[in-house]
């Protein structure tokens, strides 16, 4: 749980996130605490991550989702390493 939340950290206290968004992203947190991976995005696209709207409607900005994006990879990368 703790690498978890770190690896994500460090990003978004360079971001300033909305209340959806940082409920999306404790969402992901969540996700790969149970799973320890999250190889298949297609997940965010199903409740809870849509509880508060979709990809495009929580992360208008396409930087943001990116960079999450970039952590997700890494965490998966680390994981099959």
């Amino acid at each position: 749980m703790k690498a978890a939340k770190e690896a994500f950290a460090s990003y978004l206290s360079d971001v300033n996130l909305d209340a959806r968004q940082i409920y999306f992203v404790n969402q992901i947190v969540e996700y790969i605490i149970h799973n320890g991976v999250m190889k298949d995005l297609s997940v965010l696209q199903e409740p809870p991550f849509i509880d508060k709207g979709s990809i495009v409607e929580v992360f208008t900005d396409l930087s943001v989702w990116l960079g999450l994006r970039r952590i997700i990879e890494q965490i998966n990368a680390n994981a099959a390493a």
